[in-house]
């Protein structure tokens, strides 16, 4: 398990990273990151629509935090991450998944040297106390 300081909680964490995060695209996961001046902060998203039952959600969030907690030692520095999980991570082989997150992490300094794209075409919507709005 994550402790506490390495994880990002706060709905306005996630907001942020989902409007202006840069990204790395996996076959397992997106990866949503962005610069910070704390240390590393990990999120994890499971939508429900891919995932029909919270067994599934939660058993696929856990595998993701024991394939990150397997490669500490590789996290970027000071940066939000936030992980958006495919349907493909919920049956995958767990080394295939940690290599995926390594995959992933050595992708993040290509994605950083290229111009920021905002996202576009986001609608004003609420859920669960979050307003993502276009700016």
């Amino acid at each position: 398990m994550l402790v506490r300081p390495d994880r990002l909680r706060r709905a306005k964490d996630f907001a942020l990273l989902s409007q202006k995060g840069r990204v790395v695209f996996g076959p397992l996961f997106t990866l949503r990151f962005r610069e910070s001046q704390a240390p590393t902060k990990v999120g994890f998203v499971t939508s429900a629509k891919i995932f029909k039952t919270a067994v599934a959600r939660n058993r696929t969030k856990r595998r993701l935090r024991e394939a990150l907690r397997a490669v500490k030692t590789d996290w970027p520095k000071k940066m939000d991450l936030l992980f958006i999980a495919k349907p493909e991570a919920k049956e995958i082989n767990f080394q295939e998944l940690v290599s995926a997150v390594r995959h992933a992490f050595e992708k993040i300094p290509e994605a950083l040297s290229r111009p920021p794209q905002p996202r576009k075409n986001l609608k004003a919507r609420k859920s669960s106390s979050v307003v993502f709005q276009n700016k």
